[in-house]
């Protein structure tokens, strides 16, 4: 069975390698292989998924930052006005985010990646003849 969901966790905006080092789900692709959904054809919209579904949930006050990278794109800068940069790489002891993680429905996962798109209806996936 398919996941339904998509599970951001906290820890991930602590780290330079966090979200899957910033590649696409394999839950995501999964999700969108048994819908029939053309994932290549959509951007993982993990930013937005990030600021509209996990940093509103984190109970410290949480500053974030988008940093254009091979790796993970949007971290957090500040915890409670502590910078907390020197965590990314491993330097420092990571602190601890609350919630652990946060759940977001792969249909809500999909409305956020048709609406960067500008679309309103996914690209349906045609297997070669």
């Amino acid at each position: 069975m398919t996941a339904q969901t998509l599970t951001l966790f906290s820890r991930s905006l602590l780290s330079k390698w966090g979200f899957n080092d910033g590649d696409t789900p394999d839950a995501w692709m999964d999700w969108c292989d048994s819908e029939g959904i053309d994932w290549p054809q959509l951007d993982f919209p993990l930013v937005a998924l990030v600021r509209e579904h996990l940093v509103p949930a984190i109970t410290q006050n949480v500053s974030v930052v988008e940093i254009e990278t091979s790796h993970n794109p949007i971290r957090v800068e500040t915890i409670d006005g502590t910078d907390v940069r020197p965590v990314w790489t491993g330097l420092v002891d990571e602190p601890t985010l609350t919630p652990e993680s946060v759940d977001v429905p792969m249909t809500e996962v999909l409305r956020v990646a048709l609406a960067e798109k500008g679309l309103t209806e996914a690209p349906r996936y045609v297997p070669p003849l």
